[in-house]
C-alpha cells in the first residue's frame, strides 16, 4: 500500500521523503520517483508533515521513538499522521510524546486495502484537533477517497477497529450462508413453515 500512496502523492506534485526498514521498499519508492532518506529522523527534518505507514504498535513506537525518529529539532509547527494499525491508547502515549517536542500528531488509520490504495479510494478515519485534520486533509485526499474526523486521539483507531469487526462479522455471515444446508422441500404445518 505505501508504493501506491507514493505513487499517488507524486502524481499531485506533493514533497515526499521516504525511510523504509525494507530496501526493496526503499527501490520501490526510488524507482516512482520518491526522494529516499536513510532514517525517519532525516524524512522528520525535510519534511513537516510525516506519515508513519508501518504494521502495528511496536512497528510505530520504533519509527517514531526510536533511534532516528522523524521528530524534528525544533518540532514546533509539525505533524506525524500515524496511519499504522495501533490500539488507541498506544496512539495516545505516542501523541503525549510528541506534543513534549512540540509536535502535533494525526490518528489517522487507513482502511479498504490494495485494491483501494491503487485506485486512490482509500478510507482514512481520524482522531486529532480539527486543524491539524485540516492540514492532512490535502495530502491524505491524494491516495484517499473518504478522510473523515471521528473526534480527539485514539478515535481514528478505534473507528479502524470497528470497520475491521463488522468486515469480520459479514464475512463470517457468509461463510455460514454458504455452508447452510439447502432446503430439499417445503412441508406446512399448522404454526410454521418448516423445511
Amino acid at each position: 500500500m505505501g508504493q501506491a500512496m507514493v505513487r499517488h502523492l507524486i502524481q499531485a506534485r506533493l514533497p515526499r521523503d521516504g525511510a523504509g526498514h525494507r530496501t526493496k521498499s526503499i527501490t520501490a519508492a526510488r524507482a516512482l520517483g520518491a526522494e529516499a532518506a536513510k532514517t525517519p529522523a532525516e524524512v522528520g527534518k525535510a519534511c513537516k508533515f510525516v506519515i508513519i505507514a508501518v504494521g502495528y504498535d511496536d512497528e510505530a513506537t520504533a519509527v517514531m521513538l526510536g533511534q532516528g525518529r522523524p521528530a524534528r529539532n525544533d518540532g514546533r509547527g509539525s505533524v506525524i499522521g500515524v496511519s499504522s494499525t495501533c490500539t488507541p491508547e498506544h496512539v495516545k502515549m505516542l501523541a503525549e510524546k510528541a506534543r513534549a517536542k512540540g509536535v502535533e500528531v494525526l490518528d489517522a488509520p487507513i482502511c479498504r486495502g490494495q485494491m483501494a490504495a491503487d485506485t486512490g479510494t482509500m478510507l482514512i478515519l481520524c482522531g486529532g484537533k480539527p486543524e491539524v485534520f485540516e492540514r492532512g486533509k490535502p495530502i491524505y485526499s491524494t491516495f484517499g477517497k473518504d478522510y473523515v474526523l471521528l473526534g480527539d486521539i485514539g478515535a481514528g483507531q478505534f473507528g479502524k477497529a470497528m470497520n475491521n469487526f463488522l468486515l469480520w462479522v459479514n464475512g463470517i455471515a457468509l461463510i455460514e450462508a454458504g455452508a447452510s444446508p439447502k432446503p430439499t422441500a417445503w412441508t406446512w404445518s399448522s404454526s410454521a413453515r418448516r423445511c
